[in-house]
């Protein structure tokens, strides 16, 4: 397992990874979402890295600027073929590494709650500070309830967003864990 950075014999490949990507999110990107993707994936201003596996692009990990600080994990992707690989410990242990080492003070990826499998493995990995919450006045799909601070909030039942119709990948909103 390691890091490599994207070249441009990477971009087909990419593209076919984001738009994979897109649809664990339940959201239908359109080219121009791609493009977008790609175009701020190659940013010298961020950190993406295609995840290898014996030689073969296995996924992508993508960081990019949130509130002044480079250090939001904005996509991780894991190809379905290599997932129970440790691939995702990896390139979040590795790109925490990449951060830290840089002179950020920490790290923070979103996840929606109902992805239990991505919030224990985030919490295995030491992302367990609750830094803000994102709250929607409206969720499409099938919900169930849940106390948070002793108030009453409806969860999307699915493991991600379900929309029951096309809707752009910028409408989509997660909750927000952190390492501090």
């Amino acid at each position: 397992m390691r890091f490599k950075k994207i070249e441009l014999d990477d971009l087909k490949e990419l593209e076919i990874m984001l738009k994979e990507f897109w649809k664990t999110q339940l959201v239908d990107a359109s080219k121009e979402d791609i493009l977008e993707d790609i175009r701020r994936l190659l940013s010298p201003k961020c950190f993406a890295y295609l995840l290898m596996y014996n030689d073969s692009i296995a996924g992508f990990i993508y960081v990019n600027e949130k509130y002044g600080y480079m250090n939001n994990i904005e996509y991780l992707y894991v190809k379905k073929e290599y997932r129970g690989l440790g691939l995702g410990s990896f390139a979040l242990k590795e790109i925490r590494n990449v951060l830290l080492s840089s002179g950020e003070e920490r790290v923070q990826i979103e996840v929606n709650p109902s992805n239990l499998k991505a919030v224990k493995l985030y919490h295995s990995l030491g992302f367990n500070q609750i830094d803000s919450i994102t709250l929607s006045t409206e969720i499409i799909g099938d919900t169930e309830e849940a106390n948070l601070f002793g108030l009453p909030f409806k969860i999307n039942k699915l493991s991600l967003f379900a929309h029951k119709k096309k809707r752009s990948k910028r409408k989509v909103f997660r909750f927000l864990f952190s390492l501090i």
